[in-house]
């Protein structure tokens, strides 16, 4: 199938982004790096809440000066090369790792992930809006799965290199040549952007300032209720998103903890969600972005008690087969919550549904920090149980919304 210049350009960088992500897998390099270097599931907690919370929360702060832009494409292109700046310096980091305690170091991981994780807000915001108006509506499911599908090969592609690397070198040089690769990838991913030509947004430059965003929250969710159901749906799958790091800090406390079995992780993961990709390809036209959220639900509920069902094996090797239903869940979740904000937003709302979004996504923020501390205080099971039963009543919530592109021609579920 042949793709439009603009299409092919959001194509080319997420792929670029998907070899570059798995270098730096925030589910598992990044935990695993945190671990070797003498942290603890504290620590855990704070990259998690760094990397999965600090971006949405910041989108907020970021709408209210983009909401002014008519054209985007050149903070996006900024908040890139930031990210490029922050895998760059983790690499710099580990090359003078033998100058800082293992704390301190921990604390520049810390600096470099934040600094990617806020341009990743300005760069989250500038996406959307920009891909809203450059690509139709009525190509966005296809362009979504094929999406999957490039990224899905790409990160295939760097798994099976960086599992090489990992093994191949010894630790800190796997990891300083894994940040530094990564770097490198994404910015040759932000050639893509420059094909695109971007179409004005028209705003009112009156009506937008930080403080009538905040204020306007309340109002913006009582008058599309979309949005409303779509952050509790978040909030609600967020309780078991945050859980994925700690499967990490999990199997170090069961077994033999080293950069195989990182490695091992992260490539499981990574067939599970080129293996689902294929069939959500199919399953997305018969139930649309709606269905595609419950099927997260599903999947992300499943996760945790699968968890504890196959630490009972006492096998590593059987543990890891639990990162196949983990990239089967950020496949379908991204997939879903993705396309389901562009489709419930118009170019007029759109940097505005993002930054409330985001804002709101208050568990991201907040709950990582508190599994520790949850875990520390009772155990991993207590986890495990309670918050997929949590996440399950967010299937509820799904009924009460609608994704206007699904409209009559799929099937609900």
């Amino acid at each position: 199938m042949m793709l439009d210049k603009n299409s092919f350009a959001f194509i080319w960088h997420a792929f670029w982004l998907s070899l570059a992500e798995t270098f730096t897998d925030k589910n598992s390099v990044l935990p695993g790096l945190i671990l070797l270097a003498g942290g603890t599931q504290t620590d855990i907690g704070t990259l998690t809440a760094i990397m999965i919370g600090v971006p949405l929360i910041s989108q907020i702060i970021f709408a209210s000066l983009l909401l002014k832009k008519s054209y985007k494409k050149k903070y996006l292109l900024v908040g890139i090369y930031l990210r490029v700046t922050a895998f760059l310096g983790v690499a710099l980091s580990i090359y003078f790792l033998k100058e800082f305690t293992p704390q301190l170091f921990i604390l520049i991981v810390f600096f470099w992930m934040a600094l990617f994780s806020i341009s990743g807000a300005f760069v989250g915001i500038s996406y959307n809006d920009l891909l809203g108006k450059s690509i139709e509506s009525s190509k966005r499911k296809k362009f979504f799965v094929i999406k999957q599908l490039t990224t899905s090969f790409g990160i295939l592609i760097s798994a099976f290199v960086l599992k090489k690397m990992l093994v191949g070198f010894s630790y800190p040089d796997n990891y300083k040549y894994a940040f530094t690769l990564a770097g490198i990838l994404l910015f040759i991913g932000t050639a893509g952007y420059y094909l695109v030509k971007e179409r004005a947004t028209i705003v009112d430059e009156n009506a937008i300032n930080f403080v009538k965003i905040i204020k306007s929250i309340p109002t913006q969710l009582a008058q599309n209720k979309n949005l409303k159901y779509l952050v509790i749906i978040a909030n609600l799958i967020g309780l078991t998103i945050t859980i994925t790091p700690f499967y990490i800090a999990y199997a170090k406390k069961l077994f033999v903890f080293n950069n195989e079995l990182i490695s091992n992780f992260l490539l499981y993961q990574i067939i599970g969600m080129i293996t689902s990709n294929l069939f959500w390809h199919y399953l997305i036209k018969k139930i649309g972005f709606k269905g595609m959220i419950k099927i997260s639900i599903l999947l992300y509920s499943i996760v945790p008690v699968s968890a504890l069902i196959l630490s009972q094996l006492n096998s590593s090797g059987i543990f890891s087969l639990l990162f196949l239903l983990v990239g089967a869940a950020i496949s379908a979740n991204r997939i879903a919550i993705d396309g389901a904000l562009i489709e419930i937003s118009n170019d007029s709302n759109r940097v505005m549904f993002t930054g409330i979004f985001g804002s709101l996504n208050i568990v991201s923020v907040v709950f990582p920090l508190l599994i520790s501390l949850i875990i520390a205080k009772f155990s991993y099971q207590t986890v495990f149980i309670i918050f997929p039963i949590i996440t399950l009543s967010a299937y509820y919530f799904t009924h009460k919304m609608s994704c206007p592109v699904d409209g009559d021609e799929v099937k609900t579920i």
